[in-house]
């Protein structure tokens, strides 16, 4: 049998063969097929998860498998505008992973950075932050009176948290009799400090006005050196509101209370004759009673306590109290104009009043301003309408042309 047997050799060979029979031409033999493994989307991952907005951040996607020959294509996407991406990256053939750059914007937010290939996404969050830079924010004292040789507390704070090194704010006083630093510098991660204004004596109340300043940035606050101070809560006010003001003093009244005579310029601003500030307290608050009495008028608060005297002002707004507008027709059509009526609740004083209008759609015109005549207990306007596909609701408003208090407000509809 030695001439019929298969060499060793021969027999190792053809175990690495496949034996295919065909009926018509017999057997042949084939190589086995090689297994094929395909590649899949396995992470994106970020070089940081914390950036600050206005920097880069690198982004990196990572297969399963090495990209086919033709390489694999992996889209991108970001949750967020402030987190942009390319719309997306290739890797190449025969490797693993490729990176790309996420170009961040300066918005403090979160953004979720999305990758897919062959169907298969994967994710990765992003925190974008911003880092404030520190203002002045404002300057605040103790007491708004002090008697001479008395110190006052001056308070600075900031926007942000000083940074390292802190930050120096320059300080000024416009009196000799009100000494500060000339800077003080608030520490490192703080937001406020404080600082100490030296009084000096004065024969008469004297004013100071402190300054402090960072970056074009300035910020003042005032007090009085002597033995009172009054103040009012709002610079100006329409008649009829009722404002507070503050007497202050420079310590404790005494054990009997501190009696301060009050007074006003004009009967527009009305005021106690006196308030009593208690025992062992330093301020006290009065009510200013206002009426709508035409002009508008400046008043005068005067404070006396002690031979010594203050004043604050105060603007009393007047203006007319509109109590009805009535305009035909009701609903006029687009296109058309139509006339407008309103009401005063009292006769226009000598000089008239001067009114503005302002309307919330560009459909419907007003004329700028109207001029009630004196002694005119009623005013007359013109609404011009544009054409409109349908209904449209109008807010047509009436304003004190002067201080630009609202007086009226209404919805008109506007017909196609």
């Amino acid at each position: 049998m030695g001439s019929n047997r298969f060499p060793f050799a021969a027999i190792r060979a053809a175990a690495a063969l496949s034996l295919t029979c065909v009926a018509v031409s017999g057997c042949t033999t084939s190589p086995a097929a090689a297994t094929v493994t395909t590649a899949t989307l396995s992470s994106v991952v970020l070089s940081a998860s914390s950036v600050v907005g206005g920097s880069s951040v690198t982004g990196t996607v990572v297969l399963t498998a090495v990209a086919p020959t033709e390489g694999a294509v992996v889209s991108l996407a970001s949750s967020s505008a402030a987190a942009a991406v390319p719309a997306s990256v290739t890797i190449p053939a025969g490797s693993t992973s490729q990176s790309f750059v996420i170009t961040t914007a300066s918005s403090a937010t979160s953004a979720t950075i999305t990758a897919t290939y062959s169907g298969v996404s994967q994710t990765a969050a992003l925190t974008i932050t911003v880092v404030t830079v520190p203002a002045l924010q404002g300057l605040f004292l103790s007491t708004n009176v002090s008697s001479g040789g008395l110190p006052v507390q001056g308070t600075i704070t900031l926007t942000a948290p000083a940074p390292v090194g802190g930050l120096s704010v320059s300080l000024a006083s416009n009196s000799t009799l009100a000494k500060v630093p000339a800077t003080v510098t608030v520490p490192l991660g703080n937001t406020v400090q404080t600082f100490q204004i030296d009084t000096a004596d004065s024969s008469i109340s004297t004013t100071a006005t402190i300054t402090a300043s960072y970056s074009g940035v300035a910020r003042s606050a005032t007090f009085t050196i002597g033995q009172l101070a009054v103040s009012v809560g709002l610079g100006s006010v329409p008649g009829g509101l009722a404002v507070t003001g503050t007497v202050t003093l420079p310590m404790p009244a005494p054990d009997s209370g501190a009696l301060i005579g009050l007074t006003s310029s004009t009967p527009n601003a009305i005021v106690p004759a006196s308030v009593t500030v208690p025992a062992g307290a330093t301020s006290q608050t009065f009510t200013i009673t206002t009426s709508n009495a035409p002009p508008t008028t400046t008043a005068t608060i005067t404070a006396t306590y002690a031979g010594a005297s203050q004043t604050a002002t105060l603007i009393v707004i007047a203006y007319p109290n509109v109590i009805g507008v009535s305009c035909t027709p009701i609903a006029p059509t687009g296109g058309t104009t139509a006339q407008c009526t309103g009401t005063l609740a009292s006769p226009s004083p000598a000089g008239g009043w001067r009114l503005a209008f302002a309307s919330s759609d560009p459909s419907v015109t007003m004329p700028a301003i109207v001029i009630v005549p004196a002694s005119s207990p009623t005013f007359q306007f013109a609404l011009a309408t544009t054409a409109v596909t349908s209904v449209t609701f109008v807010s047509i408003q009436i304003f004190d042309a002067p201080s630009g208090l609202p007086l009226w407000g209404q919805m008109i509809s506007i017909t196609p």
